[in-house]
């Protein structure tokens, strides 16, 4: 990458970042994620005041990776199942997604990513519960916009990030395209929104995860979580590719053929959710 390259990208992420509206919310809630004081009832009057957001987390609570399918009928009952630690990875998500929205332009669009980082959001939070250590709450926010990056190549030069598609190469082509790949413009918007640094790890390591310098199974498990999308539910929009790292995490996570088959056991009821959540077959 050259720093010319480097430099005008930073640039670009950074502009995206200030001539966008903020929404007041995503403002608010990392206020909460930053504050070490803040409790389950902060952000439950946070949550509260924004009917539509309480609906999506309300939707998200009753997704069938939770296994609370049509049991949560407020918000409180989804704080109470949640969790305070996971509702507040929950909301953070949402907040990026609205700076983000999606649209239904052409076949490869911003929809379409926000639903394949669902779909790794997903995984991630199926293989966390799969896995015997304990991974991170943060797991299914870190697989929602691990992607971040490719929503930024689309707003610069969406015709010819579009002509890229999901090929084996798509890195490579990035790179000559944007002088970086998707996955580093990911974490500079990361750092330039005021993420967690475990949140920037996962979106700067994702298709890398040895790299990672911190939150080495968050990041480990978004990636395998990745590569499982591509694996066990392909979609055009998949960018995984499997690795020798994949194998080798694998093996540290312990995820044998028991733990497989739980995974793909809860990946049929993927379908449900998005529609549930996107309104879309």
């Amino acid at each position: 990458m050259t720093a010319s390259a480097e430099r005008e990208i930073r640039e670009f992420v950074k502009e995206v970042y200030r001539s966008r509206t903020i929404p007041s919310m995503l403002g608010k809630i990392l206020s909460l994620v930053k504050d070490e004081n803040s409790s389950h009832k902060d952000l439950f009057l946070l949550i509260s005041h924004d009917p539509a957001l309480a609906e999506r987390v309300i939707q998200v609570a009753n997704s069938v990776m939770f296994g609370h399918s049509g049991e949560v009928l407020d918000l409180r009952h989804a704080v109470m199942f949640l969790g305070y630690e996971r509702l507040r990875s929950i909301v953070l998500g949402m907040g990026v997604m609205d700076v983000f929205p999606a649209s239904k332009r052409r076949s490869l669009d911003v929809q379409n990513l926000w639903i394949h980082g669902y779909e790794v959001a997903y995984l991630s939070a199926v293989i966390s519960d799969t896995i015997s250590m304990a991974a991170s709450p943060e797991s299914f926010l870190c697989g929602l916009i691990h992607d971040i990056g490719r929503i930024i190549f689309f707003e610069k030069d969406r015709d010819r990030y579009y002509a890229i598609g999901t090929s084996d190469d798509m890195f490579e082509k990035e790179l000559e395209l944007f002088g970086c790949t998707h996955a580093e413009a990911g974490g500079w918007y990361a750092e330039s929104a005021g993420l967690p640094e475990e949140i920037i790890q996962a979106i700067r390591h994702h298709h890398h995860p040895s790299a990672a310098t911190g939150n080495m199974l968050g990041v480990s498990v978004v990636s395998l979580a990745e590569v499982f999308s591509r694996r066990l539910s392909p979609r055009f929009i998949d960018d995984g590719l499997w690795t020798p790292e994949h194998d080798a995490i694998m093996l540290e996570l312990d995820i044998g053929e028991d733990s497989m088959q739980a995974i793909c056991h809860k990946l049929g009821g993927l379908k449900y959710d998005i529609k549930l959540f996107f309104g879309v077959e």
